[in-house]
């Protein structure tokens, strides 16, 4: 791989991505299962509060930490296998797929934050969930699909070869 192309985009830091990637989305899956669901996958202020509502003080401090520790990592593992397996693949023009990951992880950064304000008891800015869980899911998404599709092309293109 020729030093030129993005960090991102080495072997090293896919394979090590990935890893994180299912590491972690496994742990959240797990806590979710355990729990009884997260607010992560809910995708309005009123479903998100039926959920905390549901949740014991003890539950609460669990999704917390959860949310602290798996999902503060998750973004930065997802984001960094994809966008870096799109810039792979695609080279530089497939920069803007790493462009929209990133704007899908911002927006479950701000998720997470809404969430920990909410299971903390601080604040309940809940509402906004509305907004930034459908953002997070399109942005993450559309990334996600594009990467797929240059994926299918490259393994296309080696099978024609």
């Amino acid at each position: 791989m020729p030093h030129h192309l993005p960090v991102l985009s080495r072997t090293s830091v896919i394979a090590i991505s990935f890893a994180a990637m299912v590491l972690l989305g496994g742990l959240l899956r797990q806590t979710g299962a355990a729990l009884g669901g997260m607010l992560d996958l809910t995708l309005t202020g009123a479903e998100a509060r039926a959920l905390l509502d549901r949740l014991t003080p003890w539950q609460r401090d669990v999704h917390a930490h959860a949310t602290l520790l798996y999902d503060g990592l998750y973004p930065l593992a997802y984001g960094a296998f994809f966008a870096g397996l799109a810039v792979r693949l695609g080279g530089a023009k497939a920069r803007w797929i790493a462009l929209v990951m990133l704007g899908g992880m911002v927006a479950d950064y701000a998720e997470n934050i809404v969430q920990l304000l909410a299971l903390s008891g601080r604040a309940d800015w809940l509402d906004a969930k509305t907004l930034l869980t459908p953002i997070k899911f399109a942005l993450t998404g559309t990334a996600v699909a594009a990467t797929l599709v240059l994926a299918i092309r490259a393994t296309w293109a080696r099978v024609r070869r």
